[in-house]
């Protein structure tokens, strides 16, 4: 059952004053849904934080992806274990929290395992996701599951409106997975890309037009690197999007994967099927991130996800 945050949050309120609070939650949800600000203000909750920000308490523990290839290693669950295993300096609680937590080397996972198990005493540990089903089961089955939900989901745009039809288009049931369609749905996806990035040059020739409007010739020394300052603005806008976007494919997949496992008999196949569709999506994600040239990594990247999509 998912939850609005703030039910959600007064259940827990409600079982920490009771003595009820159990020492591991995964914190999952749909995009939108806050996961990880639930997070902190459970943890501020927990270490009594009042009004200041959790981040600055002293006993607040928490990593996230930092790499190029967007995973938790298996160094940064070491350092988390060795702060959350340390005396508290304030008080006698501690949190520690992983932020993204289906984004687990396997090694990192297995390596947790074992705090997961034996907490330290005083210990609150908190796992997010918007794709649990991506994590082990051995992390799963060792941490009560608080799903939440967002009551005000913001409606697609067209871009995501037009992604969301072709997803369906090309990899729905009795699509072609070959190398043709994997080559037309990258050109579509390369088209939504040239929109996004057009409609951004066209804001910042507007913007640039007027601030010259608005402050005259007064600096007109200083307008060529004005100029490349906004051009460097809208490509970043320009590659928010694709991230985004390459992020909605990865949800489509996702959230097929969470219908399986709702049904309560998932497709063992199915199942397999799209977690391969999701392994591919996050290379692509990662191929990108590491400044590989966009055209030939989408080409790839698209080709090796059509191969995934396919039904053994």
């Amino acid at each position: 059952m998912a939850f609005a945050k703030d039910d959600a949050f007064a259940l827990l309120e409600k079982a920490l004053h009771e003595g009820r609070l159990g020492h591991a939650y995964l914190i999952s949800g749909t995009p939108g849904s806050g996961v990880n600000e639930f997070a902190d203000e459970l943890a501020g909750l927990f270490l009594e934080n009042g009004e200041i920000a959790v981040h600055l308490h002293p006993d607040f523990h928490a990593i996230e992806p930092g790499s190029k290839s967007r995973r938790l290693l298996v160094e940064q669950v070491r350092d988390l274990e060795e702060a959350i295993h340390r005396t508290p300096d304030r008080g006698s609680r501690k949190v520690a929290v992983i932020r993204d937590a289906d984004r687990l080397m396997p090694q990192a996972a297995n390596a947790f395992l074992k705090t997961l198990e034996e907490p330290p005493a005083g210990s609150l540990l908190l796992l997010t996701s918007e794709l649990p089903e991506a994590l082990l089961e051995t992390i799963r089955s060792r941490c009560i599951s608080v799903v939440l939900y967002s009551r005000e989901a913001l409606p697609p745009d067209s871009r995501e409106e037009h992604l969301a039809a072709e997803m369906a288009k090309f990899f729905g049931p009795g699509s072609r997975a070959d190398a043709t369609a994997a080559f037309g749905f990258t050109r579509i996806f390369r088209d939504l890309l040239e929109d996004a990035r057009e409609i951004a040059s066209e804001r910042t020739k507007e913007e640039l037009a007027a601030e010259k409007a608005h402050y005259g010739k007064g600096i007109e020394g200083d307008w060529d690197n004005r100029e490349e300052v906004l051009k460097a603005s809208a490509e970043s806008e320009a590659l928010q999007e694709r991230s985004h976007l390459l992020g909605l494919i990865a949800n489509y997949f996702g959230s097929a994967l969470r219908h399986q496992h709702e049904s309560g008999e998932p497709d063992r196949e199915e199942s397999l099927r799209l977690l391969r569709c999701l392994d591919a999506a996050e290379k692509l994600r990662s191929s990108l991130e590491r400044g590989i040239q966009e055209a030939l990594a989408l080409e790839a990247g698209f080709l090796e996800l059509m191969t995934a999509s396919r039904s053994e």
